[in-house]
């Protein structure tokens, strides 16, 4: 395991406890679907979903979340409270583990993101999911996920660029949590102690140098920055990032300006400080991740239209939040 590889997986063993401690009662969690058969170890699923729900005789949203940890690490066992949360509001949710680099090219993750997709179609005869209404949504890496399964969806000419199989359906809205979105602009960031260069390496298949000058040599380096291919027929999407990230370095207000750009329905929410740094909605003991996700909840309710339970807590928060500023 290599100096990046050791740094996204202490962050995922550090964050595990603070990130799941929030619970949720009445959730059923079953462990371990295969939606793909090439790896028993990464091709597999957990579905959440309020016990209420399954035989109430009612189609509800699904949402698929794909976990981050910066391309080469990650688990979906790290996601527990964040799935927990949007199966308390009404969703199934489909959290996946998905084969990454340096264990498979690109290609190959970006394949299993779509085979996860389109698995969801078979979950909808034994359970009653809106294929009509499905939500994808990840944080970090998996926001990057998130927005190029968007991508492929509207442009098969890209999908068929990296040899991918075709989409079932169409996604209904994004939930994009801190995410990266300019792979060209990572090359900006400051490498220290040559990490980002070492993780470049390990996505794109070759030593990267320290300065990033041979990146260009990936072939298809300029179709992996889902920001360049956001269009009109982009689904709704809701943002979050803070500006004080340290690892994601303006990559959230570019990816909502270009939303606003192309005319999509977008909902943004910006926090700012040391403490409120990346991924911070995760952390749901705080009172800021957890404005963050019901803000979220109520814009991804009224865009699927299904019943929303959140906007009295909503305008409760607001204003607690414009009395605090008052004083």
């Amino acid at each position: 395991m290599n100096r990046a590889e050791l740094v996204f997986k202490a962050i995922d063993v550090l964050g595990e406890r603070p990130q799941n401690a929030v619970r949720y009662p009445g959730i059923i969690r079953v462990q371990n679907i295969q939606y793909h058969n090439a790896s028993e170890e990464f091709n597999v699923a957990d579905l959440y979903f309020r016990r209420d729900i399954f035989d109430d005789g009612k189609k509800h949203p699904i949402m698929l979340y794909l976990h981050g940890g910066g391309f080469i690490k990650g688990d979906k066992d790290y996601r527990i409270t964040n799935s927990e949360f949007f199966a308390h509001h009404g969703y199934f949710v489909f959290n996946i583990d998905y084969r990454m680099p340096p264990d498979v090219e690109l290609d190959e993750n970006f394949a299993d993101i779509i085979r996860a997709f389109n698995y969801i179609e078979k979950l909808a005869k034994y359970c009653n999911i809106d294929t009509e209404k499905i939500v994808v949504s990840g944080d970090s890496s998996g926001a990057y996920m998130s927005a190029m399964l968007a991508a492929f969806a509207n442009d098969d000419s890209l999908r068929e660029r990296f040899g991918l199989p075709a989409l079932n359906n169409k996604p209904a809205a994004l939930a994009l949590m801190c995410g990266v979105f300019d792979m060209q602009k990572i090359q900006t960031t400051p490498n220290v102690m040559g990490l980002v260069s070492k993780t470049m390496s390990m996505i794109l298949g070759f030593k990267v140098n320290k300065d990033y000058s041979n990146t260009d040599e990936y072939e298809h380096i300029d179709y992996i920055s889902p920001i360049k291919f956001v269009n009109e027929n982009w689904c709704p999407a809701f943002i979050t990032w803070s500006e004080d990230d340290i690892l994601c370095v303006d990559q959230g207000k570019p990816m909502a300006d270009k939303l606003k750009e192309n005319g999509v329905r977008y909902k943004k929410f910006v926090v700012d400080g040391f403490f409120n740094n990346h991924c911070y909605h995760l952390n749901m003991s705080f009172k800021i991740a957890k404005r963050c996700m019901n803000k979220c909840v109520h814009f991804l309710n009224d865009v699927l239209d299904v019943e929303d339970n959140t906007a009295d807590e909503i305008e409760e928060d607001d204003k607690i939040i414009k009395d605090e500023k008052l004083r």
